[in-house]
């Protein structure tokens, strides 16, 4: 690959994945709260606020407690396809197999694909708890509207193993 190759890759590379910052001193903008539930009989309980600044970067803030320690924990924004429709998160009722857990394809049809992955999947401490703050820059387009979307929590310990995709935690997007 030659220097102007990369000069023009490194661009594309940059639209593709979301620019993470993991510290922010901006505050003003758009306050949304996800008000969290537990799933799965988790245990965990969770709060997270997130902030729109600037038009096109979301700043993200979730303390939990109850969750497993030392593992990853996937966290993502969902939303439906459709953006009249809001995103929700899912009852008992949407354990269609029996086992008694709802899995991540269970839960698809109330809080729908994936839209924003709230990466680093910090790992938990040894107390269970974590706390996260990152700042996102988004396509506004694909996020909006904010208050139509929802933030599952991710993995947990089932039979004797850890299963990472697992939902744990769910809450719909309201402003603040």
């Amino acid at each position: 690959m030659n220097p102007s190759s990369k000069l023009l890759a490194l661009p594309l590379l940059v639209g593709i994945f979301p620019c993470v910052t993991l510290a922010d001193d901006e505050e003003d903008g758009q306050k949304y709260v996800a008000e969290m539930i537990q799933l799965n009989s988790s245990g965990v309980y969770a709060e997270i606020e997130l902030t729109l600044l600037s038009g096109n970067r979301l700043k993200v803030e979730i303390e939990a407690s109850g969750m497993e320690p030392g593992k990853p924990h996937p966290q993502h924004i969902h939303g439906k396809d459709n953006p009249k429709t809001n995103a929700s998160c899912p009852g008992p009722e949407a354990d269609r197999d029996g086992d008694g857990l709802v899995s991540v394809g269970e839960g698809l049809p109330a809080y729908g694909p994936i839209i924003l992955p709230l990466v680093p999947f910090d790992l938990v401490d040894a107390g269970g708890n974590l706390d996260y703050e990152a700042t996102f820059t988004v396509n506004p387009q694909a996020l909006q509207p904010l208050h139509k979307r929802a933030i599952v929590l991710h993995g947990m310990t089932v039979n004797g193993a850890y299963v990472p995709s697992l939902p744990i935690a769910c809450g719909e997007i309201v402003a603040d």
